[in-house]
């Protein structure tokens, strides 16, 4: 392999589960590899994206990753967004990288379909990419991003597990500031979440009528069945039957620990604004033909709200000089993992998927039954070792994937020792322009204040 090692050079973008996993696959067989990560760190939306009760499964997760880019094959460079930091058609000319593999995530929420809504955004209307940025991030002092006051009879739009996470730290952050300003009463954040709204309310004699509260309202255009919460084992009847019966419980046990409405079959259509202020929002409501939705014809509805939420997913953002297609990478080749156009990129997990969450492991699959839902569903522990495997399948995946991108690096002429020693010059440029010095001091320096109480 020492040939690979010095005549190979292959740049990953994003440094998060699937970029780290596909960086030291190939560390490991010798090659160098150059992670370019947009963040100060390179844990995505396990630091970003999953409420910041996750902690077991945070902690275990980031480890995991920063074993894998710590390799000395792998030379990190933080802060350096492509399309932002380093234009693309410079990386894949001016670099002179054997091989460029995508696996920047999907970080854009998907826009809402109501006509005008955006002039609300962060003023009435909140993505949820950047609720949770705010949740997960809020509490640190020296944070300076936008600042959110959760209302109560919040709108949420959407239908899957991060939705559920939203309804959730909604509710949680109502009750509580609630409590203490109604009753004086200071109940932690990870009390609410291990033991529920609902239990705690009833151990201290309290409804949300009492608080003043009425709570957040979840509205999916599609049935709780519908939800894609759990995936079926395999494509039998049987299977598919369980998988929708399991979601259908699952909404409703958060439901019925958190105290959130859920409206189903109903998709927003229109908006209400009074004197410049989003007032509410139009619903039409759905029916399920023959396994297909459809609206039913003059049935529409109303509800008032000060603040919406949609949480109806993420695609990747689009960069300048990448082709395009449904707001998807345009990927061709027999197992898709090549940008249409150019023979030495790639692209892959949620960067070619669009899917913006923490994906259920295909081996896995099978984890979740009713009976666990039923007895654990209250317990972060289960709930972290259920989204654990999740990576465990987007990193079984990116095995396979790398294998065959390998294929491609091998079938390609060793880049020349003056190219080899442009991208070693233009990496450590971009390295020292941030004050990167090496992988440990710079996550030890960075990562950010954790709650006092998180354990």
């Amino acid at each position: 392999m020492e040939s690979n090692i010095i005549k190979n050079y292959v740049a990953v973008i994003g440094g998060s589960v699937s970029g780290s996993q596909a960086a030291y696959i190939l560390a490991e067989k010798g090659y160098r590899v150059v992670v370019f990560e947009m963040n100060n760190l390179p844990y995505g939306k396990i630091e970003d994206g999953l409420p910041k009760w996750h902690v077991n499964l945070r902690d275990k997760q980031e480890q995991n990753i920063d074993q894998k880019l710590a390799h000395p094959n792998i030379y990190f460079v933080p802060k350096a967004k492509i399309g932002r930091d380093i234009e693309f058609d410079d990386l894949i000319n001016e670099w002179g990288f054997s091989i460029i593999i995508f696996a920047n995530g999907a970080w854009k929420d998907r826009a809402l379909p109501i006509e005008g809504i955006d002039k609300f955004v962060n003023n009435g209307l909140v993505y949820q990419n950047t609720l949770l940025y705010w949740y997960n991030h809020k509490h640190e002092p020296d944070y300076k991003g936008i600042r959110f006051e959760l209302k109560d009879k919040t709108i949420v739009i959407g239908g899957g597990l991060s939705s559920l996470d939203v309804m959730k730290l909604g509710m949680i952050e109502l009750v509580q500031k609630a409590l203490k300003k109604e009753k004086g009463i200071a109940i932690d954040l990870f009390t609410f979440e291990k033991k529920g709204i609902a239990k705690i309310l009833n151990e201290i004699g309290l409804t949300l009528k009492d608080l003043n509260l009425y709570g957040m309202t979840l509205v999916y255009r599609r049935n709780a069945t519908d939800m894609p919460l759990k995936s079926p084992k395999d494509n039998t009847e049987e299977s598919i039957k369980k998988a929708r019966e399991v979601s259908d419980k699952l909404l409703h046990k958060y439901a019925e620990n958190f105290l959130f409405h859920f409206i189903p079959l109903s998709s927003p259509i229109d908006k209400i604004e009074e004197e410049g202020r989003l007032k509410g929002i139009v619903f039409q409501k759905n029916e399920i033909i023959n396994g297909k939705l459809q609206a039913k014809k003059d049935d529409t509805f109303v509800l008032e709200t000060a603040m919406l939420i949609s949480s109806i997913g993420s695609l990747p953002e689009m960069i300048n000089g990448l082709p395009y297609q449904n707001s998807l990478l345009k990927m061709v080749g027999k197992n898709g993992y090549q940008v249409d156009g150019f023979p030495n990129v790639f692209a892959i997990g949620n960067a070619v998927t669009g899917k913006g969450n923490i994906r259920e492991s295909k081996k896995h699959g099978v984890l979740m039954t009713n009976k666990i839902i039923d007895d654990h569903i209250q317990t972060s522990d289960f709930f972290e070792e259920w989204l654990s495997v999740y990576n465990e399948g987007i990193e079984d995946d990116v095995k396979d994937q790398v294998c065959e991108i390998e294929n491609e690096i091998l079938a390609k002429n060793s880049i020349p020792e003056p190219v080899f020693q442009n991208i070693s010059n233009k990496t450590k440029a971009y390295q020292e322009k941030v004050g990167y010095d090496n992988y440990q001091d710079w996550i030890q320096s960075k990562v950010p204040v954790r709650l006092e109480n998180m354990k």
